[in-house]
This record gives C-alpha cells, sequence and structure tokens, in this order.
C-alpha cells in the first residue's frame, strides 16, 4: 500500500496539503461504494478541527469518519474481542485505560484477517500531528500501513512530550513511503514573528534578530509582530506581570490567548486574576482593563474545578446530592449530571450514590461535551502551551515562568509551539530578571 508523509514546521500547511492531497486521492477512485476515509488524531480538540476541515471539502461529504486512536482502538477491540487471547488481555490491563486498547488494536493489527476486515471500510487513514504517537500508536498506524493507504503529516519539533525518543517514529515515517517536505510558512508573513520562531528552533540568541528598544519600563526587544520582554514579578508584587499582560492586550485589535507551560504557577495566577478585574490608567487621562479570560483546560482540569468548592458526602441520597449540586447547575457538565441522576432515580430506582459516582458521571460530562466542541467561554481564552497544539490564534501572549521544567531542548520545543499559535503578534514575557542569556532564549 502507498504512504505519504507532509513533514514541515509549524505554519506550513501539513494539514492543509495532508486534506488536500487526501481529496486528491479521493477524485482519483481511492475510496469505492461503500468505502470511508479514517482519519486519526492523538487528542479530541484535533479531531474536531480536523473534522472541519474534511467536512469543508465536497470529495469527503458523508464519507469519512474522524475519530482519536483511543477511541479506534476501544471499537476495534470490541468488534473483533473473539480474537483477543489472555496473554493480549494481559498485556493491555497492565497499561492505563487509555494505552490498554491501543495496545489490544495494536496487537489484532498483526492478524491479517482483521487488516483486511478493515480495509473493506477504510482504504484510506489520514494521521495528523503523527509526531505525537507512542509506541502503542505508532504500532497501530503500522499495522494499518499494511493493508490501507496511509496519508500522514508530523513534524518533530512539535513533539511535547519530555524525555520520549521519536527518532525511530519520524525515521519510520520518512521511510515508510514517499514523504513531502513542506518548507513555506503560511500562518503569517510578519518577519519579526517568523526569524524569533526559527531563532527558538535553531538553539540560536533570539535576541540578535530583534531590534532592543529600552524605555521607562526597561528593555524590550522587538520585531514585526514580535516582542520580547522580562518582567520582575514575584509572589509579594504580581502587579508588574498583570499590567504587562494588560498593556499588551489593550494594544491588539482581536482576541489575545494567554499561554504558558505552567498553568499551575502562583505569580501568573494571581497576575491573571488581577487582569481580569482591575482598570489601569493612561497618562492621557484613558484607562484599558480589566480584561476577562477563561481558562481553557484538559477534561479531567475542566471536571475538578467544578467539584474544587463541593464537599461529596461518601453515601448520600440523590434527593441530597440534587440539593448539593443544584446551586451548579448553571455549567452544563453539572445539570446533565444532576439530569443522569434523576434518570438513574426514575428508570431504575437507584435512590443513593457515592461520591466516585457523582464524580465519574461529571467526568463523562465534561469529556462528552469536549468531543462535541462544547466549552462555555467568556472573554479572551489562556491555557498551557501544551493544549494549543494544532491551532492557530491572532493574537498570543506567552507568560514564560522559572517554574518551566526540562532540559534545554525540550525547553526549546515548548517555547517555539507557543510562539508559532500566533497568526499576527507574539508577545514573550519572561518572568524575572537576567533569564534571557540561557535557554530557551539562547544557546
Amino acid at each position: 500500500m502507498t504512504f505519504d508523509f507532509f513533514e514541515g514546521a509549524a505554519g506550513t500547511g501539513k494539514t492543509h496539503n495532508l486534506v488536500g492531497h487526501a481529496g486528491k486521492l479521493v477524485q482519483d477512485g481511492a475510496l469505492g461504494e461503500g468505502h470511508k476515509l479514517l482519519a486519526l488524531t492523538f487528542m479530541n480538540g484535533a479531531r474536531r478541527r480536523l473534522g472541519a476541515r474534511l467536512g469543508e471539502n465536497l470529495a469527503f461529504r458523508r464519507r469519512f469518519d474522524c475519530q482519536t486512536f483511543d477511541v479506534f482502538a476501544r471499537t476495534l477491540a470490541a468488534r473483533r474481542r473473539s480474537l483477543i487471547t489472555p496473554a493480549m488481555q494481559a498485556q493491555a490491563a497492565a497499561l492505563n485505560e487509555f494505552d490498554g486498547p491501543c495496545a489490544l488494536a495494536a496487537a489484532l493489527l498483526e492478524n491479517e484477517v482483521v487488516r483486511k476486515w478493515l480495509a473493506r471500510s477504510f482504504p484510506l487513514v489520514l494521521v495528523d500531528e503523527a509526531q505525537d504517537l507512542d509506541d502503542h500508536r505508532m504500532r497501530i498506524l503500522q499495522g494499518l500501513s499494511q493493508s490501507c493507504r496511509i496519508v500522514a503529516a508530523a513534524d518533530a519539533f512539535q513533539c511535547l512530550h519530555d524525555g520520549r525518543d521519536i527518532e525511530p517514529l519520524i525515521n519510520w515515517l520518512r521511510g515508510a513511503g514517499r514523504t513531502h517536505p513542506l518548507t513555506q510558512t503560511h500562518r503569517t508573513n510578519q518577519q519579526g514573528l517568523l526569524a524569533a520562531a526559527l531563532a527558538v528552533r535553531e538553539g540560536r540568541d533570539v535576541k540578535t534578530v530583534l531590534t532592543a528598544r529600552t524605555a521607562q519600563n526597561g528593555t524590550t526587544w522587538n520585531g514585526a509582530g514580535f516582542r520580547l520582554l522580562e518582567a520582575p514579578a514575584t509572589q509579594r508584587n504580581t502587579g508588574l506581570l498583570a499590567w504587562a499582560i494588560a498593556n499588551d492586550i489593550s494594544q491588539r485589535q482581536s482576541s489575545v490567548v494567554i499561554l504558558t507551560p505552567d498553568a499551575r504557577n502562583a505569580i501568573i495566577r494571581a497576575a491573571l486574576n488581577t487582569v481580569q478585574t482591575r482598570r489601569w490608567p493612561r497618562n492621557n487621562g484613558a484607562t484599558f482593563g480589566p480584561y476577562p479570560h477563561t481558562w481553557d483546560r484538559h477534561d479531567d482540569e475542566e471536571a475538578d474545578a467544578l467539584l474544587a468548592d463541593v464537599v461529596l458526602p461518601q453515601n448520600a441520597s440523590c434527593a441530597d446530592l440534587l440539593a448539593l449540586l443544584t446551586p451548579l447547575a448553571g455549567h452544563a457538565a453539572i445539570a446533565q449530571t444532576i439530569s443522569r441522576m434523576d434518570r438513574l432515580r426514575r428508570a431504575h430506582g437507584q435512590v443513593a450514590f457515592t461520591a466516585a459516582q457523582v464524580t465519574e458521571f461529571v467526568r463523562d460530562s465534561v469529556r462528552n461535551r469536549s468531543r462535541l466542541g462544547f466549552r462555555q467561554q467568556r472573554g479572551h481564552l489562556a491555557m498551557t502551551i501544551q493544549r494549543a497544539k494544532n491551532r492557530e490564534f491572532p493574537n498570543v501572549i506567552v507568560l514564560w515562568p522559572h517554574t518551566a521544567t526540562g532540559d534545554a531542548a525540550y525547553l526549546r520545543r515548548l517555547l517555539y509551539n507557543g510562539i508559532t499559535r500566533a497568526q499576527i503578534h507574539c508577545t514573550v514575557i519572561v518572568l524575572g530578571q537576567n533569564r534571557l542569556q540561557s535557554p530557551p532564549f539562547a544557546p
């Protein structure tokens, strides 16, 4: 079977080329009667975005199925469970709830009967962000490649798993078929932004591609579409950072996304809380702020935040739990949890629930809403750099704390992924002083 691999830096149009090439294959007859294209991604957010791209192409209208590797693996294991041996089951049981099904699916795809059965439904498979695949998901792709036509895209420098050796994966992708190198950046034409991102990627001193400007508030390094500065904020004085964030937001003409490698950093949290509520004066009498924002979190983090102020009894009646949760019913996930508990009471006569059950109901609701793309948002967005993968925004502020951990190469990948989310402008605010002479800002 044929294998096409698109490789390029951030913003070079990997997903665009992935979908476009698959469209040409479909027009050339890659999908027969009753066939569908199978699109696989690592995360739900990437799945939704890839699904939207495919839906815009008339070649795929009602002829594609977009899934995460985890959902695909669980479905395959359920459909072909009669072929799962005790040894395969034992191996999967030793792994977590996500890796276990993937290990089962990878083992099943070693069976030629399973591969041919799958290819009868999905002769063409797309894989986006392939650099994120671990050993289990890589084995799934290797199994699929023996019976299906594959179109994949990846960039090794955009892997944000600290300590993972992805060289074997990238080498396999390059050697599996035809590699299409992508070199032209399409996300932005801002030369300062492009130069700063390239300097980080290549491990050079970022300041050397920018112009220094010294004013009353200190020195900033600037280029078209890019700004780098230090904010000497401390736990006792987070106002300096809050002012820097709000001042930057005030200069943008559209929405701003705030990214950080450490969302738990206390200085950043305190500063962002101030940004949401405070108004600052300017010398000309005008003011700027406040700027509300919403944290875009992982599903489990979202569920934990919803229940953070609720003390759930270990075991309680349905009526008591409904009374406890009803004040929070303005959150859709809590409202759905209440509805689910009420249905179980009416349909099955369940009159009591444990804290673990209620927590899992909330987690299920958050996960389902995330899969469907339903998230309540107010104002600007804030999220981790890891959460922003495979996404793009008009304006980005990267908050870089001293708590960002990892070796020099990993820190460079983190910063690069943060910078390259921006289409128009990116500001990097480094917490502390004299930190621009070391990685990821300098060799």
